[in-house]
């Protein structure tokens, strides 16, 4: 079979299937199933309220994600607020311990503002969000992105290290709203997000 033949017979084989997500997607279970007998089932239970996602053919494409937890595989060892010996003054952060390399991830979707060295803070990211909060991940080993560069939630932005005031690999995560930190495991639950 040739290359074109095999395009007809695909076009062919999936016609019934595509028709019948279409009717279904219009709330018109009856023509889906008019259209093929032998249909999976869930093109006859769609629900009008709920239609179907065609892109490309038969390709549905997944929701992205509006926001990602900043690293996998840690263990939270100091919270917001948090007194003692370690600090200049009480904790403005979160602090996510994980290996020397682990990556980091953008919250949400901004914009990075900074991306240095900051004394205590070490190797530093800023990524400011779309309502004007910012994130700070402090303590990097390494950083991916630059000024200026457009940022989505998931997307890789550097690497946990140990750099600055650091007694060990972490993540430092301070979110800032109008210039003062608040709680950032209160900020990542309005997000949906649980550390």
């Amino acid at each position: 079979m040739n290359h074109s033949s095999a395009r007809r017979v695909r076009r062919v084989a999936t016609a019934p299937v595509l028709i019948g997500a279409i009717a279904c997607s219009l709330g018109v279970p009856e023509a889906a199933a008019a259209a093929d007998p032998i249909r999976p089932a869930w093109l006859v239970t769609a629900q009008p309220d709920r239609p179907l996602k065609i892109v490309e053919g038969l390709t549905v494409r997944p929701e992205r994600e509006t926001k990602a937890l900043p690293t996998r595989g840690y263990q939270l060892t100091a919270t917001f607020g948090n007194a003692g010996s370690l600090w200049s003054s009480d904790h403005t952060g979160l602090d996510f311990a994980a290996p020397e390399g682990t990556p980091l991830f953008a919250i949400g979707d901004g914009v990075v503002t900074e991306v240095g060295y900051d004394g205590a803070y070490g190797n530093k990211t800023v990524i400011r969000l779309e309502d004007g909060t910012e994130l700070w991940y402090c303590h990097q080993s390494s950083q991916s992105v630059a000024v200026g560069q457009s940022v989505s939630a998931g997307d890789v932005i550097g690497a946990i290290g140990s750099t600055g005031n650091s007694t060990g690999p972490h993540l430092h995560l301070e979110v800032r709203r109008h210039g003062e930190p608040v709680d950032p495991a209160v900020a990542l639950a309005d997000w949906g997000l649980s550390v």
